[in-house]
């Protein structure tokens, strides 16, 4: 019991946080290591119970239970679905080689075969939505050496965790961090857990040098020796996948969509946890037998060295500041819940406000670091407001905020209004300055005055006057198609040929290809006429040239300026996915150069004239 509460607290839990919301419900790990161990024993996990009923024998016997865990460890994270295949696969070999039982393959490969199902049913709305809408490669773009980067190292399972309670152990962690490579998420087991990760390593050395000692050994306290030798192999596994330059670097050949290795580690500290709680036990269980003591001294001794561990665990892994923030983080949230309430209030159901500044969404940061996902704040406290923010990056329908957030105050209100906006809401904390700037600049082009949260945080400009002053300008049917323009733009993405330099800009990329490319993205029936225009530099080719080709057919070939040169071109962009490729001149794959470019903008002709560009 201590060293499961030990687990609940795991360094893993405060590291991952809100942030990480699905990998903290770390739970389920144990019910799959569980259904782990029993296969290694040789034991079958599908039998039912011996019952009167048998339809009641199967729904309480192991086979039942099997289902469920193996449903909800799929289902609370893919990462420990994967986990758990990765380490089946090896309990599953292990079972035939030792055993020669076909029959309890089969029941290995079921269990593998029910995790891969329901991760499938899982993934189907996001396969679905896919097939339908097409890829988007810009959403998520994982890179193949990411999984060293996000990988695991000893010393880093070993050293205290950077939430220590004790100053000169939390430094020391910082220190580590800050000055080797590689810090990945900083993970750490914990003092408990690392002790048991040592015994496992001893265990597994054991049974490498003295194998034959170890049959001797395994039918004097078969039950727990047995478990121990099991755990230990298996963290031997899990480390050999998720340590720097370890097994998962070749599935990265394969695969980049799994990169977060490291958050193997709470898979890790079940099983040293395991493996330090069954050797205290054995050791008891000696000293108990040696020195003949009393079952009372005996009980009483095991509940003192259990609340031991657990005060020292519990002193090791949790933050000191725990709960510290708590009143703040109250007091922020009836703020917003007040402010909200009286937008909404003020709005018809189904009202657009667009949000400022623009941040991908999601894995992005505003431009001072704010985390992206703060921009769904408005949506948590509203229900018949719809917000600009949220849509998953790499898509027209989400990302043409960016655009909009570019142009200056007068045509960003313009823009907003024309494209049937009611409000245009600031995150004055998203900002350098607060949003001094853009509140100045929105607060000279909006006849009517903001409002601003009690705390500052947010600033709503109402901009309803603004749309019916446009409608006495323009048809309906005219706003209309400015609004499709608007908010259905044609989009780009510069992978997976350039890698953007910038969580913030997604105007600017580098690659190191002879013939990289971006594309354009036009997912509407019509093709508008569009000027795309961006920078091109060649950082390690000084006067170089190159020669970039359109998707209309034409090209121009330019000599690239040390600080780059600009290219225009005016064109109509067709439906689908259109390609931009730059060539560069004398470029090998043997020898790529370093192309770089920025600034990158597409205009589009309707929305151009309608601010009288």
């Amino acid at each position: 019991m201590a060293l499961a509460v030990l687990y609940a607290l795991a360094p893993y839990h405060f590291i991952r946080g809100e942030s990480h919301l699905f990998l903290a419900s770390y739970y389920c790990v144990p019910l799959g290591l569980g259904i782990l161990i029993w296969i290694m024993r040789g034991e079958s996990v599908w039998t039912a119970r011996t019952s009167r009923y048998r339809w009641w024998g199967v729904l309480t016997g192991r086979g039942a239970f099997t289902v469920v865990a193996l449903a909800l460890l799929a289902t609370s994270s893919t990462y420990y679905g994967v986990f758990l295949i990765i380490l089946l696969a090896f309990a599953t070999l292990f079972v035939l080689i030792r055993d020669r039982n076909w029959r309890k393959f089969l029941g290995a490969i079921g269990v593998g075969a029910v995790t891969v199902v329901v991760m499938l049913i899982n993934m189907a709305p996001d396969v679905i939505f896919g097939w339908t809408n097409g890829a988007n490669p810009g959403g998520f773009f994982r890179n193949a050496d990411d999984s060293e980067v996000y990988a695991l190292k000893i010393t880093q399972l070993l050293l205290p965790w950077t939430g220590n309670r004790i100053a000169f152990l939390r430094d020391f962690r910082a220190h580590y961090d800050q000055t080797f490579p590689l810090p990945s998420e900083e993970p750490a087991l914990g003092l408990v857990a690392a002790l048991g990760l040592i015994i496992t390593f001893l265990v597994v050395a054991y049974m490498v040098v003295a194998w034959r000692r170890t049959r001797a050994l395994r039918a004097e306290s078969a039950h727990h020796v047995e478990t121990i030798g099991y755990v230990s192999v298996l963290t031997l596994i899990a480390f050999l996948f998720s340590t720097v330059g370890g097994l998962s670097t070749l599935i990265s050949f394969v695969t980049t969509a799994l990169r977060g290795w490291n958050r193997m580690s709470i898979v890790i500290a079940a099983l040293c946890l395991v493996a330090f709680g069954l050797s205290l036990q054995l050791l008891l269980t000696w000293m108990f037998k040696r020195f003949k003591l009393h079952k009372v001294v005996a009980g009483v001794t095991v509940g003192v060295i259990s609340l031991g561990i657990l005060g020292v665990g519990y002193y090791d892994q949790t933050p000191g500041t725990l709960g510290s923030g708590y009143a703040g983080i109250a007091a922020t949230y009836n703020s917003d819940k007040t402010f909200f309430a009286g937008i909404q209030e003020s709005l018809p159901a189904g009202a657009n406000v667009l949000q400022l500044p623009y941040i991908p969404f999601p894995e992005n940061l505003a431009a001072n670091g704010l985390v992206g996902s703060d921009e769904l704040i408005p949506f948590l406290q509203t229900t018949t407001v719809d917000w600009s923010a949220g849509g998953i990056k790499g898509r027209p329908k989400s990302d043409w905020p960016y655009a909009v957030s570019q142009e200056p105050g007068a045509d960003l209100v313009k823009l907003a209004a024309g494209s049937d906006m009611s409000g245009i809401l600031v995150d004055t904390w998203a900002y350098d300055d607060k949003g001094a700037a853009v509140v100045s600049a929105l607060t000279a082009a909006i006849s009517e005055a903001p409002i601003t949260s009690a705390d500052g945080h947010w600033v709503y400009f109402d901009i309803r006057s603004e749309r019916a002053a446009l409608l006495t300008q323009y048809t309906p049917e005219q706003l209309a198609a400015i609004e499709t323009a608007v908010t259905d733009p044609i989009d780009l993405s510069l992978l997976p040929d350039f890698h953007p330099t910038s969580a913030a800009d997604l105007t600017a990329g580098d690659s190191s290809l002879p013939s990289p490319s971006f594309s354009l993205l036009n997912d509407r029936s019509d093709s508008p006429t569009v000027t795309l225009s961006f920078t091109l530099a060649l950082p390690a080719t000084a006067g170089g040239t190159a020669t970039v080709a359109f998707p209309d057919g034409q090209s121009q070939t330019v000599t690239v300026a040390p600080e780059g040169t600009v290219v225009t071109h005016r064109m109509v962009v067709s439906p689908g996915t259109s390609k931009v490729q730059v060539n560069v001149a004398g470029a090998t794959a043997a020898a790529p150069p370093l192309v770089h470019i920025s600034e990158l903008t597409i205009a589009q002709q309707a929305v151009t004239e309608f601010l009288g560009q």
